[in-house]
């Protein structure tokens, strides 16, 4: 019968299976062995499902609190040469690439590591990605912030995808910490999101301030050379702005003689509002036509002569009616009732 535990030394490390429960063990603590092909859809599901920098985001701040837990294995040990050898057989006998810690320093707290064949470029190179390295270097990070107490950080100083024959990465004090790059990546895109809100409100608006004008202020002919324009609601400069142009050519266009501003859907009357309606006023006048105001409610009127609204130059009436009929008259034409 096949022996149920296999135990296995690789120098100071030790692989144990324990087949009848179906555990692994690497040094004593319980551990799962994963195909590098494994492990490269993992990583470009990742990546497939929320984009290069929530992925890089993410494998950092694993790498560095992964580096942090292995760290804190050997929180005391004075050997910190012992420590650093033991890393190194550790992960080359774990199957992740041959490392070497070329240089260290604790007054600078500053360390150089070299790693070849890494479980990371392996993938990265399957997967034919171009990018560094950003688990393990940042896996070093967390290391070595548990052997100099303090916060590191990493630069991929050279890598294999680029022709190297190791990857170098250098270790250093830094205010970087995974926690802030997950918050700076939330802000940004919460930053974004907002970006985007308000190019859509933008382009809405601009949508709605279009179909707005085309409708508030349409010009109507009544008759062959009679036109009338209604205004309809409050007006800002660019809303005058565009009633002008379209009034203009209309006007032009169709060689209008009349042209009757119907005032029945204004509410408030300001020094804006007439200042405007002048300058329709005259510019119809320099075409050769001539304006009517008419739907002048009493409400209207009492707000005109309380602004001391002077109109006497321009003929007004009550309603549209009473101005038609005075430009058909003006046309020489009656309207009459038929027979």
């Amino acid at each position: 019968m096949a022996d149920s535990r296999v135990n296995v030394q690789v120098d100071n490390n030790q692989f144990i299976w324990e087949k009848d429960e179906g555990l692994f063990k690497f040094d004593g603590a319980s551990s799962l062995l994963f195909w590098d092909e494994a492990i490269k859809v993992l990583l470009n599901t990742i990546e497939e499902v929320s984009g290069s920098d929530v992925s890089n985001t993410v494998l950092e701040a694993t790498g560095f609190r992964m580096g942090k837990l292995v760290s804190s294995y050997y929180r005391g040990h004075l050997d910190i040469e012992k420590v650093l050898k033991d890393y190194s057989n550790i992960y080359r006998n774990a199957g992740w690439g041959n490392v070497n810690i070329t240089y260290y320093s604790f007054d600078e707290k500053k360390a150089i590591v070299q790693s070849r064949n890494s479980w990371e470029h392996r993938i990265l190179k399957a997967s034919d990605k171009k990018k560094s390295s950003v688990l393990l270097p940042s896996h070093w990070a967390g290391v070595f912030s548990g052997i100099f107490d303090g916060n590191m950080w990493y630069k991929v100083i050279k890598s294999q995808l680029d022709g190297y024959d190791y990857d170098e990465i250098e270790i250093f004090p830094s205010d970087i910490t995974p926690s802030k790059s997950i918050h700076e990546l939330s802000r940004q895109k919460e930053y974004n999101y907002i970006n985007e809100l308000e190019a859509k409100v933008k382009q809405r608006t601009e949508e709605l301030s279009l179909l707005v004008n085309e409708l508030s202020s349409p010009v109507i002919p009544v008759f062959e050379d009679i036109l009338v324009i209604p205004l309809i609601g409050k007006f800002n400069e660019e809303r005058f702005h565009n009633l002008n142009e379209k009034a203009l050519a209309e006007f032009s266009s169709k060689d209008a003689e009349y042209l009757l501003i119907d005032l029945t859907g204004i509410n408030e009357f300001d020094d804006f509002t007439v200042y405007s309606i002048h300058q329709l006023i005259n510019s119809v006048r320099l075409l050769g036509g001539e304006c009517i105001i008419v739907g002048i409610s009493p409400k209207l009127s009492t707000q005109m002569i309380s602004a001391n609204v002077d109109l006497s130059d321009v003929i007004c009436f009550s309603t549209l009616r009473q101005g038609i009929l005075y430009a058909f008259g003006m046309k020489g034409f009656d309207i009459v009732k038929k027979k």
